[in-house]
């Protein structure tokens, strides 16, 4: 996927946990994209890609994810039930909602993108998915366009601490 040079920024950032906040059609749900079957590449990763609800992950992203990776040619088992895609190497990219964050416990994920945070309640971050990248040391990647002052908006402010370690906002 060819990148914008807003995305390549993003992308060529080293810290663990970065932060892109932007207005629509910038390209944030391409960039997350890329970003998943650059961490799906390495074999048996769990990659997920979570929005504010599982039916706006199904509109936004999986068409676009599906084309992706048939061209790349690296899909082994689509389950459309489960918007879950097994490559050939056993690495597994899974669309969630966090509309339901219950339902998002109980897995160590190695690469995390949470598309549209402003949307998504603070808790389902901080109380279920946080967790989840404890045990892999696991990457994750905040796309969102700004909403006010909530906690995306910390979390960006967190990234443009230059004695921050971990995390880098855009």
């Amino acid at each position: 996927m060819q990148l914008s040079e807003c995305q390549k920024q993003v992308a060529l950032s080293t810290k663990r946990f970065r932060i892109m906040v932007a207005g629509r059609r910038v390209g944030k749900t391409t960039l997350a994209i890329r970003e998943a079957c650059f961490y799906a590449k390495d074999p048996n990763r769990l990659i997920w890609i979570c929005g504010p609800s599982y039916r706006q992950m199904k509109q936004i992203a999986w068409v676009m994810l599906k084309k992706k990776l048939q061209d790349l040619r690296w899909v082994k088992n689509i389950n459309e039930a489960e918007l879950t895609i097994i490559l050939k190497n056993n690495s597994r990219i899974c669309l969630r909602g966090a509309d339901n964050k219950n339902s998002l416990r109980g897995v160590g994920i190695d690469f995390l993108i949470l598309d549209e945070c402003a949307d998504i309640d603070e808790s389902a971050w901080t109380e279920v998915l946080r967790p989840t990248l404890s045990d892999t040391k696991g990457r994750a990647l905040f796309t969102g366009t700004p909403k006010g002052m909530n906690w995306f908006y910390d979390l960006y402010q967190r990234g443009q601490n230059p004695e921050e370690t971990e995390y880098d906002s855009f």
